[in-house]
């Protein structure tokens, strides 16, 4: 150890905060090289203060005496050390590590806020630093001036702190800032000294930052994926002792939203691995050889940072299947992508994960053990899962909701991937604001249930967006009469989703089909729409005609997307209007190969979707229709179609009923006798008494524009001029129906 007088700073080397600079002898002398770490110290017999110290980088400099030192700004300011000042220089002979967590506090009472976009400005500026130490003074050019911070302390990635207050020299540990570390502001009260714990921020609360506490609703996915890739990461010994080859790569499939990119940036967050993200499209380069050659050096970079995780997200837009590639660049692209993960020795601790919503759309060759050795589904949530998800999103959103109404919600949030679920908490977050915008009193900025209810109402589910339709809001109360048919349909639809034990218990499962056919205009429609609305299952309405194509094989393809939809959605209702249209006997003549041979191949992959190989869980099938004479028997066997259930005209009391609830809505005189009205309709459907309703109103007008109300004599004139649709020949028909196919007549 030498001693040396504190120059006067040269303004060419202001800019040089780390460094120390030194003449070249002494350097020689203290063998110390260029770039080397070095303490340096006020000396002791000059001080009697406590001792205080820096780290700087020895630096040669060809102008200064050997008795002389030259600090950079930030050593100076670290160590408090003065022009003039006896300071000792020796090499340090310490170690350097990541830091897991660094916190910063202004020297300065700040004029701007401390907010996300400083944090991750600090970061970056940090990442470019060597090193840091506790009590190190960092300047940096923000918003167009200089600000000063110091290094409050350091977290190592054992969680213990580090503070050096006392400024002891005997540190042994210098510190790197790596893209795992943490960082966060404490500002701090000048004028009382204390800190300001409600400005306190961190980094880790950027949305880029996850971790498995912000995952819910996925803890077997999650099992799964760390115990291929963390082992592999930390301990690849491990699996060479027992003569084993760690994994090398783990592919994620499932629908859109469901979390595969979220437990990818976990996993690589976690391990504390250097990760790299490839989205898909965005190495592909119109450059012959370059999109490879990135591929490349995505790989070598991974190695030399390993351990590493390199995430590709939509991998099928970067490997789909060779055979058909639509250029020799896209077959390039694969072939190298299976070269590097073969190439990858386990020595070089790097698990590939990829992401994609399109798992058959890939190469083949990718699939295989030694490539994507695990391929892991992240399906729909289920009810369970869906309430970690939103108990997971709520924790970070200020709320009332109880655990009884979180479960509530989730119980009847069918269809919502974890996507859609974050995009509810946010809707209602919006909510809750536009309502407290207008309060005059003290605001109550927090989320309710009424909010989470409206936001629900808005927010579709992914799964279904594309198929699911808007249903008017019908009610069982809406339905006029047909007591035994809406009970029968609340037996085969509401009560597997309310009573699910029970049918467990008998060992019994739930009906598949429900065929509802009858007059038409007896509400089998009506009884379609109130049984979803009611259900509170996602509803699918499917009209016969459009499934068919004139391309062969996508009239089977669309009854394929639907039913899979509809798997993916589940609990879901999917209603067949016109059903016979779809499912004509089949071999009944037509041009031999044209159009008879498509219905028949489009009924077969009905069949098979009903009561094939692949279960249909939790998905019901409504039919409707007028002909059941003409649908196949195949389809009207017990396993497939369950319940056919005939919806007659109405009686009496139904279309009591009916009058009730449709002059509800009108303006009528009391004169008006229901009793009546329902005695002369008899043979009328539930739509030709809408029809007399409203025949009887336009009856009303033609009398007197101005007129108040609809009278009993204008029902009476409606009636007198309607006539029944509804035939004895039809009634006949349905009757003999019942007796050839054994029915029970209702």
């Amino acid at each position: 150890m030498s001693a040396f007088q504190v120059a006067s700073p040269t303004e060419t080397r202001h800019s040089n905060h780390k460094r120390i600079f030194v003449a070249l002898e002494p350097l020689q002398k203290l063998q110390i090289a260029t770039g080397d770490l070095v303490i340096v110290q006020r000396d002791q017999q000059s001080n009697t203060e406590k001792n205080q110290f820096a780290i700087g980088i020895a630096w040669p400099s060809l102008t200064l005496p050997n008795n002389a030192i030259e600090l950079g700004v930030a050593v100076r300011l670290t160590g408090r050390f003065e022009i003039g000042d006896q300071v000792a220089l020796k090499k340090f002979q310490g170690t350097q590590a990541i830091a897991s967590h660094v916190t910063l506090s202004p020297l300065a009472k700040t004029q701007y806020a401390i907010n996300q976009a400083l944090l991750v400005f600090l970061k970056e500026f940090l990442l470019d630093y060597r090193f840091i130490t506790c009590n190190d003074v960092i300047d940096i050019k923000y918003m167009g001036k200089i600000r000063r911070y110091r290094v409050k302390n350091i977290d190592k990635a054992e969680n213990n702190t580090i503070t050096n207050e006392n400024h002891d020299t005997t540190i042994s540990t210098v510190f790197a800032i790596g893209s795992t570390t943490r960082v966060s502001v404490v500002e701090k009260d000048l004028t009382k000294g204390t800190e300001l714990t409600s400005s306190s921020m961190e980094i880790d609360n950027d949305p880029k930052t996850v971790t498995y506490d912000h995952i819910g609703g996925l803890t077997e996915q999650i099992k799964t994926v760390r115990d291929m890739v963390e082992t592999p990461l930390q301990n690849p010994e491990l699996f060479y002792r027992y003569g084993l080859k760690p994994p090398r790569g783990v592919l994620l499939y499932g629908p859109p939203g469901t979390g595969k990119t979220l437990i990818a940036r976990a996993v690589a967050q976690e391990t504390g691995a250097h990760a790299m993200v490839i989205n898909g499209p965005e190495i592909i380069s119109k450059y012959y050889g370059e999109t490879e050659q990135k591929l490349r050096d995505i790989f070598q970079t991974a190695a030399e940072s390993a351990p590493a995780v390199i995430f590709i997200d939509e991998i099928d837009a970067l490997c789909p299947k060779r055979d058909e590639a639509g250029s020799e660049m896209e077959k390039r692209v694969v072939t190298t992508l299976l070269t590097l993960m073969d190439g990858t020795s386990s020595a070089d601790r790097i698990v590939v994960l990829g992401a994609t919503n399109r798992p058959n759309a890939l190469d083949e060759a990718l699939r295989r053990p030694g490539r994507f050795d695990r391929e892991v589904e992240i399906g729909i949530p289920n009810s369970d899962d869906r309430l970690s998800i939103l108990t997971t999103l709520m924790r970070r959103i200020p709320h009332t909701l109880t655990d009884q109404e979180l479960a509530l919600l989730a119980g009847k949030s069918h269809g919502y991937v974890g996507a859609d679920l974050a995009a509810v908490c946010r809707e209602a977050g919006l909510k809750c604001i536009r309502r407290n915008a207008l309060r005059r009193e003290q605001p109550d900025l927090r989320v309710n249930v009424s909010d989470m209810n409206e936001a629900m109402s808005e927010i579709r589910p992914s799964a279904m967006r594309e198929i699911m339709l808007e249903v008017p809001k019908v009610y069982w109360s809406d339905v006029g009469g047909q007591a035994d048919v809406k009970q029968r349909l609340k037996e085969s639809v509401e009560w597997p989703l309310q009573h699910p034990e029970a049918f467990e218990r008998l060992g019994i499962r739930p009906p598949k089909g429900i065929l509802l056919y009858g007059p038409p205009g007896c509400s089998k429609t009506l009884m379609a729409k109130a049984l979803a609305t009611e259900a509170g299952s996602n509803f699918i309405a499917v009209k016969g005609p459009e499934l068919f194509s004139k391309w062969v094989g996508e009239s089977e393809k669309a009854v394929r997307e639907v039913f899979r939809k509809a798997r993916a959605a589940s609990p879901s209702i999917v209603f067949f209007d016109e059903i016979d249209a779809l499912t004509v006997k089949r071999g009944g003549g037509g041009d031999g190969g044209g159009t008879s041979s498509v219905a028949d191949r489009v009924l077969s992959q009905l069949l098979n979707e009903l009561d094939g190989i692949e279960p249909l869980v939790n998905v019901t099938v409504v039919a409707a229709t007028n002909r059941p004479d003409i649908i196949d028997d195949a389809l009207m066997r017990p396993g497939r179609i369950d319940r056919i259930l005939y919806v007659g005209p109405p009686d009496f009391a139904s279309r009591r009923e009916i009058f009730r609830i449709q002059l509800a809505k009108m303006a009528c005189d009391p004169d008006v006798d229901l009793g009546e009205l329902a005695a002369k309709s008899d043979g009328c459907s539930g739509a030709e008494a809408v029809a007399i309703c409203q025949e009887a109103a336009l009856f009303a007008m033609e009398e007197n524009v101005h007129i108040d109300s609809v009278k009993q004599r204008h029902f009476m004139q409606a009636l007198s001029s309607f006539t029944r649709r509804i035939t004895p020949e039809m009634l006949n028909f349905y009757r003999d129906f019942q007796t050839r196919s054994g029915l029970q007549s209702i």
